[in-house]
């Protein structure tokens, strides 16, 4: 391990830095002794650095640094120079990208990982800055390692930085954007832990498949067993994706040890995209046609789930605005929503979108939509519970279920009762904040009780 730096030698060279313009993904792997592996990968485009001449061709050089930061010590830090020549800058285009990865060692823990990228010529910077956790891998027990997703594999007689095994170079995508153009998506990640017995040959078993934003299996995976070869394990998997439309979708590896009967499984998001270059336009325009001919009824039954997202002064300015605003309200709505605008889609309006056809898909009735159900509210605005309870009717309780979401505020949970035994749950309570919060929620389960203001 090299010595530690102080944070703030390392703030202090990207004073003037800039927001990311380039894609950064990383992967934790198990190392030696007591430290793990965190593989860095970056997707950075070849405009984002200026070409100078230079005889008969235009060159540019950068700098990147990578580096994990603790209690404002850098625990590792990789830097390396990267030379990039062209013959005509015409050619050059924000599509075509540079991949690179940095490979650190550090203790299991809470990092901040930090990324520099600079150009030499310009001396300008750009910075990413974000937390992630290290997994400590030390423990028994089967572990997989964190999925690495590719659009790329080819076979090398020369290893360099992205060889790994089998003789292949395996190239991250960083993005995790896949277009029209790239059918297959590739992975890769290790297994660790198998049960092994010289004595006796055994095997495990892995399977892949790819679900949507809400859960449903698209690509269906068949297991297949394979010989252990020790203790660990490589696995790379290929699956087409060509016949999926654009979207939000996780990449779903389980891996079962079949002496121990252990299973484990993983996930990995990732993002197809239709057409990328003119997708972000022609939405808007195909938005705004269909938006013209709606009346302020419409408009406002288009307004009614973003209101789950909208801020007061949003709402407000909505209700006070005419057609023409209220179109413009809606047209500009996700704009400054989007926690990755580096990317040519807008993740969060994809997620928000999908999982609204999920609620009115599954929730809706006769009288309403299933956004306007607490059900559909719930779900658009936490996604899809880590667990539900269903409680049938009985002779001493309605029909109520719980749902559970481990990952907010430290696991939360929300109480819907069936008041009227037609089949509408209404939220009676909830442990996240500034949701209803009723401790008395339990005398709605009586078969006794009615609800005074029900809505549909």
């Amino acid at each position: 391990m090299r010595p530690k730096i102080i944070l703030m030698l390392l703030c202090l060279l990207v004073v003037n830095s800039l927001a990311v313009e380039f894609d950064v993904d990383y992967a934790v792997f198990k190392g030696s002794e007591e430290v793990s592996v965190v593989e860095v990968y970056l997707l950075i485009p070849r405009t984002l650095f200026k070409f100078v001449p230079e005889q008969d061709q235009y060159y540019s050089d950068a700098l990147i640094r990578v580096a994990l930061a603790q209690n404002d010590t850098v625990s590792d830090i990789q830097e390396w120079q990267i030379a990039d020549r062209v013959i005509d800058t015409l050619r050059l285009s924000s599509n075509q990208k540079i991949p690179e990865i940095a490979t650190l060692q550090v203790k299991p823990g809470n990092y901040q990982l930090i990324v520099i990228v600079a150009d030499i010529n310009t001396q300008q910077q750009y910075r990413y800055d974000n937390k992630i956790e290290v997994t400590d891998f030390s423990s028994a027990g089967l572990k997989l390692s964190d999925i690495q997703v590719s659009s790329q594999i080819t076979k090398t007689s020369q290893e360099n930085k992205f060889s790994k095994y089998f003789g292949y170079d395996i190239i991250p995508n960083a993005s995790a954007i896949f277009s029209e153009n790239q059918a297959v998506i590739y992975s890769f990640l290790e297994i660790y832990n198998l049960k092994t017995d010289p004595s006796t040959p055994s095997n495990y078993k892995v399977k892949y498949s790819i679900d949507d934003l809400n859960g449903k299996e698209v690509i269906r995976g068949e297991w297949r067993t394979k010989k252990k070869p020790g203790e660990s394990a490589v696995e790379i998997g290929s699956l087409n994706i060509a016949s999926l439309p654009g979207g939000l979708y996780d990449l779903k590896v389980a891996v079962t040890d079949e002496t121990t009967e252990q299973t484990v499984a993983d996930d990995k998001r990732f993002y197809i995209v239709k057409s990328p270059t003119a997708q972000s336009s022609l939405a808007m325009d195909i938005e705004a046609i269909q938006l013209e001919g709606k009346s302020e009824e419409e408009l406002d039954e288009i307004f009614g789930p973003l209101r789950y997202f909208a801020t007061e002064t949003e709402i407000k300015r909505f209700k006070k605005s005419d057609i023409n605003g209220k179109k413009q309200i809606i047209l500009s709505f996700w704009n400054h929503r989007d926690k990755n605008p580096q990317t040519p889609i807008n993740e969060e309006r994809i997620e928000f979108e999908q999982r609204l056809r999920y609620v009115n898909e599954q929730y809706s009735s006769k009288r309403a939509s299933g956004w306007k159900s607490d059900f559909g509210r719930i779900y658009l605005m936490y996604g899809i519970p880590s667990e539900i309870e269903r409680f049938p009717s009985s002779l001493e309780s309605k029909p109520y279920q719980i749902w559970y979401y481990n990952e907010i505020e430290g696991g939360v949970k929300f109480y819907f009762v069936d008041k009227t035994g037609f089949g509408t749950y209404e939220l009676v309570h909830s442990t996240a904040r500034n949701e209803m919060q009723d401790i008395n929620w339990q005398r709605w389960i009586s078969p006794y009780s009615t609800s005074p203001n029900l809505t549909y």
